[in-house]
């Protein structure tokens, strides 16, 4: 429920402006504002900022259920760190994963530490603009530490300016496939 509250909170920014633009607008043309067009563009603002929250929210719960990764109430956090399972953890399970990662058009490894860590920009929309990200591997545990980070200027995925790390958290454990269970859906990785 946080998390619809704080697509809500985003969508009433977002739609606001549209309504500023359109009081600017009747003010000008008609030289005042009508109880009747202020009563009409509340009721507009309210109704889209409702539809546009609950469109993203479904958006994140879609991506989150699909990819393994539970839903948050900080899911609209600019950073995003997780501690995910290897589905099917196998013989060099982490060269693999280096391997899928390097070749998915939507990551650009820029520099790895060792066997242990590897830095890359992920994309998570269409557009080029990207989050930052890290996959720390723990090979004996079958775990990996991932960090995903937005910058300030990322406009948004899911219609909203936030909750861009948490789309490219689910991308990422799709694609390597990590999840936060035992036993989880299918790997790409085997």
């Amino acid at each position: 429920m946080r998390v619809l509250a704080g697509c809500w909170r985003e969508a009433v920014c977002a739609v606001a402006v549209p309504v500023v633009i359109r009081v600017g607008f009747e003010l000008w043309d008609r030289g005042g504002l009508a109880w009747s067009t202020a009563g009409e563009l509340a009721a507009t603002w309210a109704a889209a900022s409702v539809v546009w929250a609950a469109v993203a929210w479904l958006s994140l719960r879609h991506r989150a259920r699909r990819s393994g990764i539970t839903l948050t109430p900080d899911a609209l956090a600019a950073r995003q760190t997780r501690q995910l399972r290897v589905l099917r953890p196998s013989v060099g399970w982490s060269d693999r994963m280096r391997t899928e990662l390097k070749a998915s058009d939507r990551a650009s490894v820029t520099a790895e530490k060792g066997r242990e860590e590897i830095w890359f920009h992920w994309r998570p929309g269409r557009r080029r603009r990207t989050v930052w990200g890290s996959i720390a591997f723990d090979e004996r545990s079958g775990t990996v530490l991932v960090d995903l980070r937005a910058s300030g200027a990322y406009t948004g995925s899911s219609g909203l300016r936030r909750g861009v790390s948490f789309v490219a958290l689910c991308q990422v454990a799709g694609w390597l496939g990590l999840g936060e269970g035992e036993g989880e859906g299918e790997s790409r990785v085997s």
